[in-house]
């Protein structure tokens, strides 16, 4: 019998295990993340054909780059950690109510917020920035007293609770950011670099790459149905990464080469820290074959052992900022984001058939997770997306327009295939229903 037949029954629309939320609040979270990473591909796919892509500080170039985190980025990830939090803690959501309010409030900032950036409209940007930053405090909190419930407290729950900790920061250095563009606090603009890059630093890293590090000890080992692994190395990548991200910070403040280089080694432990923990999930596992999705979250994890090192290199030689620019969207299009489309292809399937097929008392009906999707159409856009990131940073440090314009190609199309594969879930379970 395959693990997808295996899956335990729950009350329909609700997820399994007595503290998850229904199962329709991570769903349109997720929904509307998915909707962003297509938005994101053609927009992407628009700028590369008129030429303006790669012209630094453009509106359309920061609306992208929102697009990209605000849009797809956070709108999945919230979804996953309402979902994720409450199996891998045992512990509810605070407020469920709140974080379906939240939902409708979020995607009325981010529409303003991505429309201001393109106009670059300053009383749009500052408006809209503020509804969506109080709007994401509202999720910071609704999970940090979620978090507090959780009666296990290890790496795993110190990665998941420091990312929100570093989201809410990252949202103070975004709005002083916002507030010095307006002019409302002319301090701020002499110091828009060291802010703007502790704003990158603390959303990126101190957000999305603790979740990922933290819930990967979760969800690794429930896709590969592995147990009784060693454990030590959590505690090393939680450690590194902590004082990589902080290192780096002081640096964007106080340019010692020291510190720099500091930062950038403990990055390379962080992720090799993590990368070791995981093998060692792989080696205790009891399926054999790893799946595609797995095989790209290992693929997502080998470009960021590729950043980190990039990091060193960059750190040691005195680069400039050519090589910085190459650097973040590698992490944020390699590392992040295809962590998050790799399992999204494990996640989205489940969460649908919960929703469709759970409990259903339909006479004849045998609809089973794989029959949503077939998860090894996920190769062609993991390979496509991993090899476009590759082009685009390379393009970038080798100065090569024709290198970063086929990178970007090979990302679009990747993201546009990753969004008919999850449209066609939600379309099989209505065909089957």
């Amino acid at each position: 019998m395959s693990a997808s037949s295996q899956v335990p029954v729950a009350a329909p629309g609700m997820s399994h295990g007595g503290h998850s939320p229904p199962v329709t609040l991570p769903l349109q979270y997720m929904i509307a993340g998915l909707s962003c990473f297509l938005l994101f591909a053609c927009d992407l796919a628009w700028q590369v054909a008129r030429g303006v892509l790669f012209a630094p500080g453009s509106p359309a170039g920061v609306a992208l780059t929102h697009l990209l985190t605000l849009g797809a980025l956070m709108s999945f990830v919230m979804g996953a950690v309402y979902q994720l939090s409450t199996v891998a803690f045992l512990m509810p959501i605070a407020a469920v109510r709140l974080a379906r309010f939240l939902f409708y409030a979020y995607i009325a900032g981010l529409a303003g917020l991505i429309g201001s950036f393109s106009a670059w409209w300053s009383v749009g940007i500052g408006i809209f920035g503020a509804w969506t930053a109080a709007v994401l405090y509202g999720f910071c909190g609704n999970m940090l007293v979620s978090l507090v419930q959780a009666r296990t407290r290890g790496p795993m729950w110190r990665f998941v609770f420091l990312a929100h900790v570093h989201l809410a920061l990252a949202l103070v250095a975004a709005v002083v950011l916002v507030l010095g563009d307006a002019n409302l606090w002319p301090a701020a603009q002499a110091d828009q670099a060291p802010i703007l890059a502790t704003h990158i630093l603390l959303a990126a890293g101190g957000f999305f790459g603790f979740l990922i590090f933290g819930f990967s000890y979760k969800l690794v080992p429930m896709f590969t149905l592995s147990h009784g692994y060693d454990t030590r190395y959590e505690n090393w990548a939680f450690w590194a990464s902590l004082v990589a991200l902080w290192l780096f910070i002081a640096w964007c403040w106080i340019p010692m080469f020291a510190l720099k280089l500091l930062s950038a080694l403990c990055a390379v432990a962080a992720f090799l820290a993590h990368a070791q923990a995981v093998r060692q999930i792989l080696k205790r596992r009891i399926r054999k074959r790893i799946e595609v999705p797995i095989r790209g979250v290992l693929v997502a994890l080998a470009l960021g052992v590729l950043w980190a090192i990039g990091l060193v290199v960059h750190a040691s030689s005195f680069a400039g900022a050519v090589v910085w620019r190459g650097l973040v969207p590698f992490a944020l299009m390699g590392f992040v984001s295809l962590t998050v489309i790799s399992l999204a292809y494990k996640i989205v399937p489940f969460l649908v058939w919960t929703w469709r097929f759970a409990g259903a008392k339909q006479t004849g009906s045998n609809v089973l997770i794989s029959h949503l999707l077939d998860a090894s159409s996920a190769r062609v856009v993991i390979a496509s997306n991993a090899i476009g990131v590759v082009a685009v940073a390379a393009g970038v440090w080798l100065d090569s327009g024709w290198l970063c314009d086929a990178g970007a190609w090979a990302v679009a199309v990747s993201l546009g295939m990753f969004g008919v594969h999850m449209s066609s879930v939600f379309r099989r379970a209505r065909r089957k229903e």
